[in-house]
């Protein structure tokens, strides 16, 4: 195409070269600009920030902690002089503190030595309530043991009212068979207020014996038994005779020592 002709803005050329240019390219390149632009202005901004007073004060003691001292320090060089090697501990031996000691700032308001004085309250505190718990499962332990010792002891004195009771019916029953009468007022089982008034004065047994505990009156009345009516509660059973009763008893399985009194540890078995 000539100069001196007229451009044809509608001509094949001109469409074909505004085909050419790839979309989205000039975009993605003004993004990365920006985004160049924007990180550099944050680290001017950074860089120009200004740090607070804590913030600086905390990085130089970090860094010059971080430094090991060397003989341009007059203190290290004194030390160097008094016979110190770099890197060993303290001491004639050396085996002393090879580290400084960490320097611990306050960033509270609270006076010196008050966190130690609150540690040993609470280390106080702790003792004291450790003392109460323990004193508490001991208190419960003997509780328990005591609770257990009483329904143990309630069940034995049931077994033996239960025992006495039986033995005063077999008691009552045998010797009315013999024609005797209660040598002991207790040995029968107990009479009605009524009749009880009107046999008082036929009792020839001691009055005294009525506070025997049940315990103790299961015993005599079990030898009584033994020895006057040849029979055993336990057995169940009137022997014909003395030796049959003692051949029988000692090979029986009889919940009674070898002395004719009922154990209480072995009544609860029976």
């Amino acid at each position: 195409m000539s100069d001196d002709e007229e451009d044809d803005y509608m001509s094949d050329i001109f469409v074909s070269q505004s085909n050419d240019v790839t979309p989205g390219l000039p975009k993605v390149d003004r993004l990365a600009r920006k985004g160049k632009v924007e990180a550099k202005h944050e680290q001017d901004k950074e860089r120009n920030k200004v740090k607070p007073m804590k913030q600086r004060e905390q990085e130089n003691r970090e860094e010059g902690m971080a430094k090991a001292l060397d003989s341009s320090n007059i203190g290290f060089a004194l030390l160097q002089k008094m016979g110190y090697k770099q890197g060993t501990g303290l001491g004639k031996e050396g085996t002393g503190r090879a580290e400084p000691i960490p320097i611990s700032l306050k960033a509270d308001r609270g006076g010196l030595g008050r966190d130690n004085h609150l540690k040993r309250q609470n280390d106080i505190k702790k003792t004291i309530l450790e003392e109460k718990t323990k004193k508490k499962i001991k208190v419960e332990q003997r509780l328990r043991e005591d609770f257990r010792k009483h329904m143990s002891n309630k069940f034995v004195d049931k077994k033996v009212q239960s025992d006495l009771y039986k033995s005063q019916k077999a008691c009552e029953q045998l010797d009315k068979a013999k024609g005797l009468s209660c040598i002991q007022i207790w040995f029968w089982p107990e009479v009605p207020k009524e009749e009880e008034e009107e046999e008082e004065d036929n009792n020839t047994g001691d009055v005294d014996c009525i506070t025997l505990e049940p315990y103790d009156k299961l015993i005599q009345l079990t030898q009584y038994l033994r020895s006057e009516h040849l029979y055993c509660i336990w057995c169940g059973t009137t022997y014909n005779g003395e030796t049959s009763f003692l051949i029988i008893y000692n090979l029986s399985s009889c919940k009674i020592d070898n002395t004719g009194i009922p154990d209480k540890q072995i009544m609860i078995l029976t």
